[in-house]
């Protein structure tokens, strides 16, 4: 089973567009942890989960999980730079505050971001 980005995960297997923005929802949910492409009587299919279960579904591919991905802040300025939310808009939809956000995006405009992990490069 592969790991992977929402990003990788949403584009890589095949979803129709309805699944992906089902699957997209989902993954904005709170409560919603993992979410898990696997392979249904050769069909793929996708369940989310909203904690690790002790076994994942049998023929599992891939799985997209917060706890190993971007922090809250790092998914808000994804939503103001990709999906160009307003600072607020991305800031309540990953409840942060606002200002948390702003700072973050103020300090990718002015530092050199890293092309592998897309994380400021802060000086020393």
């Amino acid at each position: 089973m592969k790991p992977l980005s929402l990003e990788d995960f949403l584009n890589t297997h095949g979803w129709s567009d309805s699944l992906q923005a089902k699957l997209r929802e989902a993954s904005q949910d709170p409560a919603v942890k993992h979410l898990v492409a696997w392979d249904n009587a050769g069909t793929l299919s996708a369940s989310a989960f909203t904690s690790k279960p002790d076994e994942w579904p049998e023929g599992s591919v891939s799985i997209w999980s917060k706890d190993i991905t971007k922090s809250r802040t790092m998914l808000a300025v994804e939503l103001v730079e990709r999906d160009n939310l307003t600072v607020y808009a991305a800031a309540k939809q990953v409840g942060l505050n606002q200002s948390a956000v702003h700072r973050a995006v103020k300090r990718r405009a002015v530092n050199e971001i890293c092309p592998a992990c897309n994380q400021v490069i802060r000086p020393l």
